[in-house]
């Protein structure tokens, strides 16, 4: 299934496995109502879950006000991969400038080769939809739980940096985190997937949509 989303403007269509939802960033009071409803649904209302729903509302609103601050115009995060299965993870995406070094590849339609040159620490390969893009994958682990109840968990973060969809003049930049995973291996393919979907569609072809902190509900 297709989601599209309304951001700042924008079309952008994103395909999703599970339940999102998208965070609006337009302003802090829009973010906080929203998120306060969000955390409310998810955790309960029950008043012995207040300091919960209190501390969720915190951590939430404060990565939404961070990310407003650098520029990211769309904030998708997970609640469910499947139902009764939550997966905390994130996505979030940002318009950036080429590097200085690079432009000169990039004005000679070499969008693989400035990749390469900008991020030699990434792997660069062409996605479906024919563009190529640049990941770099970081990966911590720890654990969960004290004493003998304590589990190891993996965390993963995702840098996807690629032509961007409406103008190659510019990049669009991707951030997938996720944490408490099993393994990197499917999930880095299950994130590949989805930002190979991201499509900026023109408003007038792409037809109603929701605004942002409608759930993203869809399948991959």
């Amino acid at each position: 299934m297709t989601q599209d989303l309304k951001v700042l403007g924008s079309q952008v269509r994103v395909i999703v496995p599970g339940t999102w939802v998208s965070i609006p960033l337009e302003s802090p009071e829009k973010a906080a109502a929203f998120i306060k409803r969000l955390v409310r649904d998810q955790v309960g209302p029950a008043d012995r879950l207040a300091r919960m729903r209190r501390q969720a509302v915190e951590e939430v609103f404060a990565t939404a006000r961070d990310a407003a601050a650098i520029g990211v115009h769309t904030y998708l995060m997970s609640l469910e991969i499947a139902p009764g299965v939550p997966f905390p993870a994130a996505l979030l995406m940002v318009d950036e400038d080429w590097p200085e070094e690079v432009r000169p590849l990039v004005a000679e339609g070499d969008y693989a080769g400035a990749l390469r040159a900008a991020y030699p620490e990434g792997e660069v390969a062409v996605q479906r939809n024919g563009r190529p893009a640049a990941r770099v994958v970081e990966m911590s682990q720890g654990q969960a739980g004290d004493g003998d109840e304590a589990v190891d968990v993996l965390t993963m973060r995702l840098e996807y940096h690629m032509p961007h969809p409406v103008d190659p003049s510019k990049m669009l930049f991707v951030r997938a985190n996720a944490s408490d995973i099993p393994s990197a291996e499917p999930f880095a393919v299950l994130f590949d997937e989805i930002v190979d979907s991201i499509m900026f569609l023109e408003d007038e072809s792409a037809g109603d949509a929701p605004v942002p902190g409608d759930p993203v509900a869809a399948e991959a």
